[in-house]
């Protein structure tokens, strides 16, 4: 028996019968080549893409209140000039104003203050004897009451007379009413000293109007000012971008950001507060960073912040806001971001990769290899959708053999050969 193998990837046996030559045709499919992915329970996320601009949650616009020459700009500790990227530092114990940044023209100012400390201090030192007068003015009021009592006593023997009682009497009285008056000197002291302490108070804001002080620990971003150089007062400002333009500093922390995100009210009703956030500049960083499970330098974590509970009447759509936990390094204030929420997730699912599901009739199916080494359709039901798999919810089981290549060559009940696995 002779047998030949045609490209039509059968086999065909020529049967030889004595002196005659009769060809039998008996047909033997060759398997086909596949490879497979074995069906393991795992996890599966759902997500929310969105888009939006990249906000520092603390930013300053910073300028002086009132016209003026710019007279200083900080130096920085290496004596370099102050500029964007500068790093500034907040309040402290130390300096509970802030670092200072630059100032205006303000000799008028400091001369009004040094005027009004000069004057609040002559007003204490005034407060200071006025109440050493009235402690005075006590005393001689007790010992003219002590002198009194005892010449009343006598006076009332007999032994004294009625002018030497009545003297005594109204020295005691002289004594009482210069206590009171001493009482009302320092009220009126008091009150004059607090008023000079309020115009002190006036006029350290004045010149604190003067100077422009670092609010928090941050870094300088804008800087529009230069000494000898006049700055001006913005005009009426009604958004960021209009306080940014017109202001001479601009500080912002860069350790943590928020982003406003605009989504469908399906999708937000997916989303909530405290899910997980991944935010890179576009979608290929975070395409790579899913394939490591988010561990990736160039991707920025953080948490849903917020969720507007009503559509907004310009975009009809809702409000999130979304913040940044730790590292923020990859972004930036003004960046704009790819955003994805994770929504949803599901522990211990099977689920395929989305390319190895087929299609019929817009029915989703797969093969997988049976017992017998054969190609066994399955009619799926999907669930979840991921980034890169789909829940299977019925056609699987655990442990299934999946034909994830080659399939397209397959009908029910191929016969198969496994090459390789995924």
């Amino acid at each position: 028996m002779v047998g030949v193998l045609l490209a039509t990837g059968f086999y065909v046996f020529i049967k030889e019968h004595e002196d005659n030559v009769f060809p039998v045709f008996t047909y033997e499919p060759l398997p086909v080549m596949v490879e497979i992915l074995e069906v393991k329970p795992g996890s599966i996320s759902s997500w929310t893409f969105s888009e939006g601009t990249v906000e520092a949650l603390r930013k300053a616009y910073l300028y002086f209140e009132n016209p003026g020459k710019v007279t200083y700009i900080t130096k920085l500790a290496d004596g370099s000039s102050l500029r964007e990227g500068s790093i500034v530092q907040g309040p402290d114990n130390n300096n509970p104003s802030g670092q200072l940044l630059a100032v205006i023209e303000n000799r008028q100012q400091i001369n009004q203050v040094k005027l009004l400390k000069a004057k609040l201090k002559t007003a204490r030192n005034q407060l200071t004897k006025a109440e050493s007068d009235i402690a005075h003015a006590r005393n001689n009021l007790r010992q003219s009451e002590l002198d009194f009592f005892r010449i009343k006593t006598i006076y009332e023997k007999g032994v004294v007379a009625r002018e030497k009682y009545e003297r005594y009497y109204t020295d005691m009285i002289n004594k009482g009413i210069k206590l009171e008056g001493a009482k009302n000197q320092l009220q009126v002291l008091r009150s004059e000293e607090e008023a000079v302490s309020i115009e002190l108070d006036k006029a350290n804001i004045a010149l604190e109007k003067t100077m422009i002080f670092a609010p928090f620990d941050g870094v300088i971003s804008k800087l529009d000012l230069a000494e000898n150089n006049y700055s001006y007062p913005p005009t009426m400002t009604t958004s960021n971008i209009e306080r940014e333009v017109s202001s001479g500093i601009v500080v912002v922390d860069n350790r943590f950001y928020e982003v406003k995100l605009e989504v469908s009210e399906a999708e937000a009703d997916l989303i909530q507060e405290g899910q997980s956030v991944y935010i890179a500049q576009d979608d290929t960083e975070l395409f790579k960073a899913a394939d490591t499970d988010f561990d990736d330098l160039n991707i920025t974590w953080g948490r849903v912040w917020s969720v507007s509970p009503s559509l907004s009447l310009e975009r009809r759509a809702r409000m999130v806001r979304v913040r940044t936990v730790g590292n923020s390094e990859s972004i930036q204030d003004g960046m704009f971001v790819r955003v994805w929420i994770a929504t949803q997730q599901k522990p211990d699912v099977l689920a395929l990769p989305w390319q190895v599901i087929s299609f019929q009739n817009e029915q989703p199916y797969v093969f997988v290899v049976n017992k017998n080494g054969r190609a066994e359709q399955r009619w799926l039901t999907l669930g979840m959708n991921g980034i890169f798999n789909t829940e299977i919810t019925r056609g699987l089981r655990d442990g299934d053999k999946v034909i994830v290549r080659g399939q397209h060559l397959l009908d029910e009940d191929s016969v198969v050969e496994i090459s390789g696995s995924m």
